[in-house]
């Protein structure tokens, strides 16, 4: 099929494309006809590249937002939104052609943000601009070379002491529920927080998500595997809250991210824990103990719901700082057979 390609029609002094056997009008402005003409490309999901001077800013995150609101969790297209719309507002109207990554540094450094919040934007940004090159839409992305700065990762593990002291500390048995959970599964917060009556299989003893975070990778659901106390506890709890999340707070309502934040907030305060203690550290702590106990690496990660040992060496070990454990390793390294 010819590749279709906007001409103007100077009896009318209008842009206009042949797309098969349609013929559409554009509009007089040239600029906002390629501008048209980029939008229709996407929707009939056909590869034509626009120049980049017929196109800004504004364009391309608009056109990349339309398409993740379609193909993407709405977390993770509110979390492109947050970053692309904030953007936007300081270089929208910019050509492409004239974007230069001195753009988005500048606009990083109007921000007060922590390296964290500097990587999420900057792979927001570059996410958007090389959809639109693989869509053809633009020729390459101007800001592919622009480097993320290194992860800052969670090392915060919890001593059995601390986990108790947290659990003593909780005031009302909707959060001690909640930190028993992330005690006993090694899940994310998250995943516990969604968790269904219809997701529980007491005689499995098994909880199965359907949605979660790697569900898109997998293709296939998330299996939690439950300890004998959480299925005693998961059958309390779908008894209370047959419809609906099972674990909410107090006041009956399901745990928010905001809400778990806070009470770990409060939580440290009140016992004078590290900053780093927060709910996702049951996770780290969750692996590095069932490693430590003996549980091999492959397990784990099944257990944990990844696909392979890579993402648990990378991030969620932390048997450097089980000392007397690796003591222990040393000495069986050298012990003879």
């Amino acid at each position: 099929m010819r590749t279709p390609k906007p001409w103007f029609r100077k009896s009318e002094g209008r842009w206009y494309v042949q797309i098969g056997r349609r013929q559409i009008c554009l509009g007089p402005d040239e600029r906002e006809a390629f501008r048209r003409f980029a939008r229709l490309m996407l929707e009939d999901g056909l590869n034509a590249k626009v120049p980049f001077p017929d196109v800004n800013v504004a364009s391309i995150c608009d056109s990349f937002l339309d398409w993740s609101s379609r193909h993407n969790q709405p977390v993770t297209y509110r979390w492109y939104k947050q970053f692309l719309q904030e953007f936007c507002k300081s270089h929208g109207t910019l050509d492409v052609a004239n974007l230069k990554p001195f753009h988005v540094t500048k606009w990083l450094d109007s921000h007060k943000w922590n390296a964290s919040s500097r990587r999420c934007a900057i792979g927001a940004l570059k996410r958007a601009f090389s959809w639109a090159a693989d869509e053809g839409l633009i020729a390459a992305s101007p800001i592919k070379k622009i480097r993320k700065p290194p992860v800052n990762r969670r090392d915060t593990i919890l001593t059995p002491e601390q986990q108790q002291a947290v659990l003593d500390a909780a005031s009302d048995e909707s959060f001690r529920d909640f930190l028993i959970a992330l005690q006993e599964t090694g899940c994310r917060p998250g995943e516990i927080a969604k968790v269904t009556a219809a997701d529980v299989d007491l005689e499995a003893g098994q909880w199965v998500l359907q949605e979660h975070k790697t569900r898109h990778k997998t293709g296939k659901p998330r299996v939690v595997y439950l300890t004998t106390p959480m299925v005693e506890l998961s059958r309390r709890l779908v008894a209370e809250n047959p419809d609906g999340p099972v674990f909410r707070n107090r006041r009956g309502k399901p745990w928010s991210r905001n809400a778990i934040i806070c009470r770990f907030r409060r939580i440290r305060e009140k016992l004078n824990l590290p900053c780093g203690v927060v709910a996702y550290s049951y996770r780290h702590t969750w692996a590095t103990e069932a490693l430590v106990n003996g549980v091999d690496p492959v397990s784990v990660c099944e257990l944990m719901g990844h696909t392979n040992p890579t993402m648990l060496m990378a991030h969620y070990q932390h048997l450097a700082k089980k000392t007397d454990h690796l003591r222990k390793m040393a000495e069986r390294a050298r012990r003879p057979a």
